[in-house]
């Protein structure tokens, strides 16, 4: 028990001081119990949080619940448990209730090289993952490598991410990696890409074998579809005949942009089914073709500074000039870990420097500042706008799949609760994420993630590690300044 030595600790001076009341970890475990093993459709009460629904319709509550049928959200507001008597039911009394994050843009093959360099620019990059690492993966690694992005996503609250998975060297690695995104139980889009300088002849035909494997529906956890680094008048055409979607990498590393953009354009190519990520240095044509396409964008506002891709920072004010609503992408975890919270943090104290520097200097016409609404809209519906998959997540909607996130209001980070969409944007992290549900599964709770053997895991990715830095030639060094290898 606490105790307090000092007059001060109480406003009459007195010796005591008030105590909130712990949850029950038994009540916790039987609640835990009862998710793990009910059928599909037990209905699930998530009872008298307080509610970030990112749906104008639903709207906010102070104290609110969501009941959870068949995976999907069946009604949003006050004291719905009295309505389903046999309900599952989870106390967020002490919680902020959101929709789960969604990141638009993730190679997650390489999950078992997080930390290994702090310090890159992109070529360096390159030169580390593709012409380095890469070409020593067995499809065991893009597994690996995968399935560890996975669980680090769900761990922070990311229900839904688009694995740019640029490592499809053969049929065996993709598959790897689509079993991956099954195995964690994420809603994840994988994009199926090459290597950059690998000629892979099998690819993109043998995406029509993924897809029959995989990926017999739409309406499934794991969907479909490809991606490039640099345009391809070959794969937009392929994509395009056989109905998927593209993720791009977008910017001024593609030799004159515009004029590419162009040729694709007139060709008919460009079409709404086309996501492109980063967007730096990007010239008016070719933002003025993205839009009239109908095309979604993601900014990355760590990836960006630490890459040294373009200014260093997204183009977030083009990007609302133009009326996109855009996705927040974590990118990879080489040099930083994947952490929407960051994310949000980044762009939006970045942005407000930015905004107070150029009104200094005595510009005109500054745009405002970006709000803490605006980023959280960009890490949930602006993602799921970025996936495709706007109408089966992003918010509380009934209607919309179960992908729900708790956040702790009782850590001493994220206490007291004063404003939620605050806390949400500018304090919390990753570890205050208490409770995940992907379309109703229970994922997360209170704190640890549900089902894994964490330490089988860790040995996987740990030896998948190792066998990539023997293969590469490199031999660990976890104090060197630069990095955790060293030729």
């Amino acid at each position: 028990m606490t105790t307090f030595s000092s007059r001060y600790a109480t406003p009459d001076g007195g010796a005591t001081a008030p105590t909130l009341a712990a949850r029950d970890r038994s009540t916790d475990a039987a609640v835990l119990a009862a998710l793990r093993s009910a059928d599909a459709e037990r209905a699930i009460v998530v009872r008298g949080g307080t509610i970030l629904s990112q749906d104008p319709a639903v709207g906010d509550f102070a104290s609110g619940d969501v009941l959870i049928r068949g995976g999907k959200i069946a009604e949003i507001g006050p004291h719905l448990a009295a309505r389903a008597d046999d309900a599952i039911v989870v106390d967020a009394s002490d919680a902020i209730v959101i929709p789960g994050f969604v990141d638009a843009h993730v190679h997650a093959w390489e999950g078992q090289l997080r930390a290994t360099a702090p310090v890159l620019d992109f070529p360096e990059y390159l030169g580390f993952t593709h012409f380095g690492y890469g070409p020593h993966y067995r499809p065991h690694d893009n597994y690996v490598g995968t399935l560890a992005t996975a669980l680090i996503a769900l761990n922070a609250g990311i229900t839904t991410f688009i694995d740019n998975s640029h490592n499809s060297r053969t049929p065996d690695h993709s598959n790897a990696a689509v079993e991956a995104l099954l195995d964690a139980g994420i809603r994840g889009v994988h994009a199926s890409g090459v290597p950059i300088g690998a000629e892979v002849p099998s690819w993109p035909t043998d995406v029509e074998r993924l897809r029959a494997e995989y990926f017999a529906s739409e309406d499934q956890l794991v969907t479909l579809r490809l991606m490039d680094v640099f345009p391809s008048a070959e794969v937009w055409a392929f994509a395009k005949n056989h109905d998927l979607w593209v993720s791009h990498e977008m910017g001024s590393h593609i030799e004159n942009v515009a004029d590419t953009l162009s040729e694709l354009s007139a060709k008919g190519l460009m079409t709404d089914k086309h996501t492109y990520n980063h967007g730096f240095d990007l010239p008016d044509k070719a933002w003025d073709l993205i839009v009239g396409s109908g095309g979604t964008v993601n900014v990355c506002p760590r990836s960006d500074a630490a890459f040294g891709l373009g200014s260093g920072f997204p183009p977030i004010d083009k990007v609302r000039e133009l009326g996109l609503r855009p996705g927040l992408s974590g990118d990879n975890e080489i040099s930083y870990g994947l952490n929407p919270f960051s994310e949000m943090q980044t762009l939006l104290n970045g942005h407000r420097g930015r905004t107070f520097e150029r009104i200094a200097a005595g510009e005109e016409g500054v745009p405002e500042h970006l709000s803490p609404a605006d980023v959280f809209e960009f890490a949930t519906m602006g993602g799921a706008v970025n996936a495709g998959l706007d109408a089966r997540t992003g918010s509380l909607t009934p209607g919309k799949d179960a992908d729900i996130v708790l956040i702790r209001t009782t850590d001493v980070n994220t206490a007291p609760l004063s404003n939620a969409l605050a806390t949400v944007t500018a304090f919390a992290h990753p570890g205050n994420v208490d409770t995940v549900f992907v379309a109703g599964q229970v994922r997360k709770f209170r704190g640890e993630l549900v089902g894994r053997d964490l330490g089988r895991i860790r040995g996987l990715i740990e030896a998948s590690r190792d066998h990539l830095f023997a293969a590469s030639g490199r031999r660990p060094d976890v104090l060197a300044p630069q990095g955790s290898t060293v030729a």
